[in-house]
């Protein structure tokens, strides 16, 4: 490879780079941080399997006394440059929703937002 196209070729590799370091980066269940899906829920119609449907399977199931469970579903996002003394955020957002017997009872939004 001769001078002229290496150094196209380095140009191109850090333009793109670059622009991957001012991208977001989500990692996780994008139906916990979706209103318009969960909206979907409706407290004392919605079965498990119904929320199955709409939501996928949770990350997380906690099993309770009395056939109640709570089901969690989480979504990271890391927004901002990359590059050490930039400003930098992380959004956390989980989304528990309680079923006593067969049917959601409720839901319950918790987004938690900190600078890298």
């Amino acid at each position: 490879m001769d001078r002229h196209n290496y150094i196209k070729l380095v140009s191109v590799m850090l333009m793109f780079s670059l622009m991957l370091w001012g991208c977001a980066v989500g990692q996780g269940q994008k139906t916990a941080k979706d209103d318009t899906i969960a909206a979907k829920l409706e407290a004392g119609k919605t079965t498990r399997e119904d929320a199955l449907k709409i939501l996928g399977a949770p990350s997380q199931t906690i099993k309770m006394e009395s056939n109640h469970e709570i089901w969690i579903y989480n979504y990271t996002q890391i927004s901002g440059l990359r590059v050490p003394f930039a400003d930098s955020e992380m959004e956390n957002t989980t989304l528990y929703i309680s079923f006593s017997s067969d049917f959601m009872e409720r839901t319950f939004r918790r987004v938690n937002k900190t600078g890298l």
